[in-house]
């Protein structure tokens, strides 16, 4: 059987490609592999053409496969398995990956390769018709017409060849119907696709690169459902860009789409690194397993390896260095370039001075010939080339180029500065960091985006929403990192919510530099008290008025293995905000004068509110630390916003993998005690258990409509009690975990006390809340209601926690007002008369006082009393009856 097939999602270009083949093979069949473009889905809908359904065909009775438009067995979706086989003969037509497509074969046995530079696939077929004399139906004319002008930009591409135009003037002599053509190819800009292309402007960044205008964007709109190629096209063409490539978040993918009108900036290369296809000036690619914040950032390193503007080292160099001492070991050495993520050290010596470097290369040799324990001095290389900060980097890449190198070492005063490598990224915290600056692209709707570090001025926002007195300690911290040389900004949920315009003065200061050094100043300038944690680079400043503020020094971590406390170290506020856990919480405001007010938003947080999104930052950000899933959930319900796909398939990731498993009790139930004290803690345990997590606390804690009803009660009693008893503060979720634990059997409940260290008082609160609070309703639910001096009796002693818990137990009417007025009413009762009264009666201290006023307390519960003078002569009843008692048994 002959087979003839397009790649996924297929565009006109292949389906008219297919339509063609199928002259040249007749009785062969057609057959979609994955999907159509919806244009191409449209198309179908209305005109009928003879298609196999993918489920309906013998893959094992082919013997001949046509491919057309697509060479790789990864884009032919389940068509792939016939990659495997020898006994296939494989026809290829394409115009994509010329100088690729002899390099190494991607199928066992391919007979034919027609792959020729063209505008479109579809002329190499109609080239074939012409010289075979095959005539064609004016239907069949019309598809080939769809995928010529499709794939050509109706002829204005920069890919089409004389050759494409011959073609067309074929298909138009045969009959093609250029009417159809023309409402199929027209799309109106409808409003997804404004507000996709408007996503892209405001996300992008524009590089002018070997004199070209080139947009890097990324979006994670995802209710344009059109031709995402297409959009790309528009982008470009609207914009007057000369080339356009973006990252586009989809369901457990990132789609790249490359669009170039210059081919000299080819975008194939660039899917090609993404293991997608393409030519010089359209390419696209599929990633899986990873973030669109790591997507993008790829996308920007490949870009600006490939083509760069002038610039000096210091613009460019990564900074603080990461360096090892000549006497350290290699296996330090190769410690130290696991934990950091890098291929090549700096070696230095006692004084810091730079004598060579050592990579990863020498470093595994070294290993391998067990001479892990000698010295890395003895193995560095010093005859590496090496820049000063005012070395153009044009000279920087030359030398690379020339020498074959690929770290390069920038040197001041003969210590390293700096270090320049293949990857490292422009900087973009400065506007104008380029001769010539970067552009600004102008929105659809009037907008502007500053591009990869979106930025956005702030001024009049803290003026009006913070109170003059933080609005005023802000700018004054601002200052005197002026006066310091370092810059500050403030950061995390206190920008996040100025955007979100919740109240929020949890003031968090970053600091490029010292950061201890500057809280230190800041506490003298204005009074305040300093408490330091030198291992961490943090300090807490305490104001003479009593307000704090927290400062860091702007660090990395890295992690030792899944779970652990991160190790941090001194690094660059970008870096500093990428260590973060989502992107909502990666916004920063500069506070140095020349920049006061100015949002700075490297990761798409602004992106991300806008869309209420909560979104991660690295693939491997819940491996490295599972707790950020329970920070996920707690800031999706605060919000109401949503998880991200990806973080979504990130997170049941982490829980296949079982990594909750290896948290310590400790930091699991600190998570818990915040996710529980959101103002929807119910929503909080449903979602656990949709993720898979409440197995996490325990195996035997469940899902469940009991749970689900005793969770609303809790609620109710709960929103009763802080309205009811203004006075009396809570643990909130401990109320709640108290449900939880009911839902347990005695075994479990006891491993989780076991697991978690809660505090004595809350274990005591718990364990009441099992054992005690049934008792305490079959005794409020009697026939005949206690008197309320015994409900004071059955309810005394036990913790606030547990008698909340106790009002959302199923308890009758009655038993519900006495538990209420005990909260409200009855516990408050005293006696008018108090120890000093009953001296005065006459009655020596001692135990007798507290028996008398316990019975005063119970006769003004249950009514006996109501009166001082009524109290009085209850005490002297009591008195005399003890007296009366006294004699009769014989005493004096």
């Amino acid at each position: 059987m002959d087979l003839i097939t397009t790649h996924v999602n297929a565009d006109f270009d292949g389906f008219a490609s297919m339509v063609a083949a199928r002259k040249l093979y007749p009785g062969a069949v057609l057959v979609l592999p994955g999907g159509a473009q919806e244009s191409v889905r449209n198309f179908l809908a209305t005109h009928n053409w003879e298609m196999a359904r993918l489920k309906d065909v013998a893959l094992e009775r082919v013997r001949r496969l046509v491919l057309v438009d697509v060479q790789e067995p990864d884009r032919l979706g389940p068509l792939h398995v016939l990659s495997s086989r020898g006994d296939v003969d494989v026809h290829l037509f394409d115009h994509h990956g010329v100088e690729e497509t002899a390099k190494q074969p991607l199928w066992p046995s391919v007979s034919q390769r027609h792959v020729e530079s063209v505008g479109a696939t579809t002329t190499l077929l109609i080239e074939q018709l012409q010289r075979r004399q095959i005539p064609l139906t004016t239907d069949e004319a019309t598809v080939l017409a769809l995928g010529l002008y499709e794939e050509t930009g109706s002829f204005v591409y920069p890919s089409t060849t004389p050759r494409d135009v011959e073609a067309a003037a074929f298909v138009l002599r045969a009959g093609a119907d250029l009417r159809v053509v023309a409402e199929t190819l027209q799309h109106p800009l409808d409003p997804d696709l404004i507000a996709l292309l408007n996503d892209l402007l405001q996300s992008g960044e524009i590089y002018y690169l070997e004199g070209r205008k080139i947009l890097v964007a990324s979006s994670a709109y995802d209710r344009y459902t059109g031709d995402l190629a297409e959009a790309v096209q528009r982008l470009a063409e609207l914009q007057g860009l000369d080339a356009v490539i973006v990252a586009i978040a989809l369901q457990e993918k990132v789609e790249v789409i490359g669009r170039s009108r210059r081919p000299e900036i080819d975008v194939a290369w660039i899917a090609r690194e993404f293991g997608g296809g393409g030519h010089a000036v359209a390419a696209a690619a599929s990633v899986k397993g990873r973030t669109l914040v790591e997507v993008q950032q790829h996308l920007t390193e490949l870009l600006t390896q490939r083509y760069r503007p002038t610039l000096l080292a210091r613009d460019v160099m990564t900074t603080p260095v990461k360096s090892i001492a000549e006497e350290a070991t290699i296996a330090e050495a190769e410690r130290a370039m696991t934990t950091y993520g890098v291929n090549v050290l700096p070696v230095v010596d006692r004084k810091g001075q730079y004598l060579g470097t050592i990579a990863r290369e020498t470093i595994q040799k070294a290993l391998f010939h067990h001479l892990e324990a000698h010295c890395v001095g003895d193995w560095a290389s010093s005859g590496q080339y090496t820049a000063q900060p005012e070395t153009p980097f044009h000279d920087i890449e030359t030398k690379m180029i020339e020498l074959n190198q690929r770290f390069v070492p920038v040197l001041s005063e003969g210590k390293t500065v700096g270090v320049i490598t293949r990857t490292d990224l422009l900087r973009s915290l400065h506007d104008d960091v380029l001769a010539g600056g970067r552009g600004k692209p102008k929105s659809l709707m009037g907008l502007e985006s500053t591009g990869g570090v979106r930025r956005r001025d702030l001024k009049g926002l803290l003026r009006d929403r913070l109170p003059d007195a933080v609005h005023d300690l802000l700018r004054m911290s601002g200052e005197l990192g002026e006066r310091l040389g370092v810059s500050v900004y403030v950061v995390g949920g206190f920008v996040r919510d100025l955007l979100l315009g919740i109240d929020n003065l949890d003031v968090d200061l970053v600091v490029e530099g010292d950061g201890i050094a500057f809280a230190r100043a800041l506490a003298k300038e204005n009074g305040g008290k300093l408490k330091a944690h030198e291992r961490f680079g943090t300090a807490v400043v305490h104001l003479p008025d009593g307000f704090k503020l927290d400062v860091a020094t702007a660090r990395t971590e890295y992690y030792e293995y899944p779970t652990a406390l991160p190790t941090v170290e001194q690094s660059s506020m970008k870096k500093d905000l990428y260590r973060r856990d989502f992107t909502i919480n990666t916004l920063a405001v500069a506070l140095r004068p020349r920049q006061f007010g100015q949002l700075i938003d490297f990761y798409g947080g602004q992106r991300d509110l806008k869309e209420r999104l909560i979104r991660v930052l690295h693939s491997l950000s819940f491996v490295e630390d599972p707790t950020r899933v329970f920070r996920a959930i707690r800031f999706e319900l605060r919000f109401n916003f949503q998880l991200s796909k990806e973080t979504l398939a990130l997170i049941k990731g982490a829980v296949k993998m079982e990594l909750f498993h290896r948290l310590s009790g400790q930091r699991l139930l600190d998570e818990l005690r915040l996710l529980f004290s959101e103002r929807t803690p119910r929503h909080a345990v449903r979602r656990l258990s949709e993720l898979d997590l409440l197995r996490f606390i325990h195996p035997k804690l469940t899902w469940s409509n009991r749970l689900d009803r005793r969770l609303i009660e809790v609620e109710a009693a709960l929103d009763w009690y802080k309205l009811s008893c203004l006075d009396r503060p809570i643990s909130g979720w401990l109320v709640y975990a108290m449900a939880l634990a009911e839902a347990m059997p005695d075994q479990a409940v006891h491993d989780m006390l076991k697991r978690f260290p809660f505090a004595d008082a809350e274990r005591t609160a718990l364990n009441e809340a099992r054992f005690l609070t049934q008792p305490a309703c079959r005794t409020l639910s009697r026939r005949a209601p206690p008197k309320p001096s015994e409900t004071v009796r059955v309810l005394t002693g036990l913790s606030e926690e547990c008698l909340v818990f106790l009002l959302a137990q199923s308890l009758t009417d009655s038993a519900k007002r006495q538990l209420s007025l005990f909260l409200t009413t009855y516990r408050n009762v005293k006696p008018a008369l108090t120890g000093k009264e009953l001296n005065a009666l006459g009655l020596k201290p001692g135990p007798l006082y507290r028996t008398i006023l316990a019975r005063l307390t119970e006769a003004r519960l249950d009514g006996e009393v109501k009166s001082e003078a009524e109290e009085r002569a209850l005490v002297k009843e009591c008195v005399d009856q003890g007296r009366g008692r006294s004699k009769t048994s014989g005493g004096p």
